[in-house]
């Protein structure tokens, strides 16, 4: 956790190719669950990896959580200038570099609402904290790789919410 007046965050990202450069989904979600985002890339990705064609997107919720890039990036903008000293958790490079890129703006020219100040914590080890997470969730199991539950996830296991199991 992060010390001070920082709203600690935990995020996850889902993406379609291999490289991990085409975004698909972004979720964060605050240690006390009081605040949440969530979001879906509008269009997506035209040729994704057959993985994640088969397992990411038929978790995908589409409707309203299905933006465009400038909706995507003004609402994750909005979100995050509403939270006080936001702090991101993550525990992959590509969800910090895809998170920025959406705060960026994506591929958008000028891009509306505020520009958020974060400040970025990486957890490394999170491996087998994670596995166990899953084992005391089996019910979670069936949306593993929905990008809000995967940070619900990463908020436990970086919370110590499994420390004690084995």
């Amino acid at each position: 956790m992060h010390e001070g007046d920082a709203l600690d965050l935990y995020l996850d990202s889902e993406w379609a190719d291999v490289l991990a450069s085409e975004l698909v989904s972004i979720a964060l979600v605050s240690a006390d669950e009081q605040h949440s985002f969530y979001a879906e890339r509008d269009p997506l990705p035209a040729n994704p990896a057959p993985w994640v064609r088969s397992v990411v997107y038929p978790l995908l919720e589409r409707g309203d959580a299905a933006l465009d890039d400038s909706t995507l990036t003004r609402r994750l903008r909005d979100f995050l200038a509403g939270l006080p000293n936001a702090c991101i958790h993550y525990d992959s490079g590509h969800d910090r570099a895809l998170c920025q890129y959406v705060i960026d703006g994506l591929d958008v020219p000028e891009p509306e609402g505020p520009t958020p100040t974060v400040s970025w914590v990486r957890l490394d080890g999170m491996r087998s904290k994670l596995e166990r997470w899953w084992r005391i969730h089996p019910e979670q199991q069936l949306r593993r790789h929905h990008a809000l539950v995967d940070a619900m996830a990463l908020r436990g296991a970086a919370r110590g919410d499994v420390d004690n199991l084995p």
